[in-house]
């Protein structure tokens, strides 16, 4: 049935004659066909960055916002508290002579520690003397 309608119908339109386009719509189309011909123009670096930070905090944009003004917070209380002054280094008074004593009493008790102790006869290890394999055969064997 459904055939049927589609041959009269295209029956109906071979008979009809073919009229001429009208002459102002020839700038119409031709200037349609040559903007779809052309490439689109690409698009700059700042739309191409909001574009895609848009897709990235699409889901959640408050959170994303309120999430920003917080790291923007710390970084400005963290320069503010920045101290700017140059260090100096204060010259200090020389160590006293006790002090001299304790330190030098420190150095020979860690030098004490440190150095190496005597060895013990238990500490030492065994000479050991390799026999023939020969002789040990023999006192498997008796």
């Amino acid at each position: 049935m459904m055939n049927d309608e589609t041959e009269k119908f295209e029956q109906r339109l071979t008979r009809q004659p073919l009229r001429p386009i009208p002459r102002e719509w020839r700038a119409e189309v031709l200037a349609a066909a040559l903007s779809a011909a052309r490439p689109a123009p690409r698009a700059s670096l700042l739309e191409t960055l909001n574009q895609q930070l848009a897709t990235l905090f699409w889901p959640h944009p408050k959170a994303w916002a309120c999430l920003a003004s917080v790291w923007v917070f710390i970084l400005t209380v963290n320069l503010s508290m920045h101290d700017s002054s140059p260090r100096r280094a204060e010259k200090s008074e020389p160590p006293s002579p006790e002090m001299m004593v304790e330190l030098r009493k420190q150095q020979l008790l860690l030098a004490e520690l440190i150095s190496p102790r005597e060895s013990h006869d238990a500490d030492r290890p065994r000479n050991f003397t390799p026999r023939p394999r020969g002789e040990r055969v023999e006192i498997l064997t008796t």
